[in-house]
């Protein structure tokens, strides 16, 4: 391990009341995630938040606030992608994501 590490990013709702925010590591360093924190406050009810690591399913997640964590990690290295996916929300809303990850070689 290198050491402890975050990641940020915030994508705003489309017309189709969707939103995705992409996570991915450098082309050097493999990325072992503890933590994934959601929020997109005024998402209304019925709306779904999804984690996926590569479009296969991490963990759903409530879509205006919540922590996915504990074990075991999830690794991505270069070339993978971690993505929060909202879907059933307002347009123009405002969704951010915030990744707590340990930097592996």
């Amino acid at each position: 391990m290198i050491g402890l590490a975050t990641a940020s990013t915030s994508v705003v709702v489309g017309a189709d009341g969707k939103a995705t925010a992409t996570i991915k590591p450098n082309a050097v360093h493999k990325w072992s995630v503890s933590q994934v924190s959601v929020e997109l406050p005024g998402a209304p009810v019925g709306a779904t938040c999804a984690i996926r690591r590569n479009g296969l399913l991490v963990t759903p997640v409530i879509p205006t606030g919540d922590v996915a964590s504990g074990e075991p990690p999830v690794e991505i290295g270069p070339g993978d992608r971690l993505t929060v996916e909202w879907a059933g929300c307002t347009p123009g809303q405002t969704g951010s994501v915030l990744v707590i990850y340990d930097v592996t070689r």
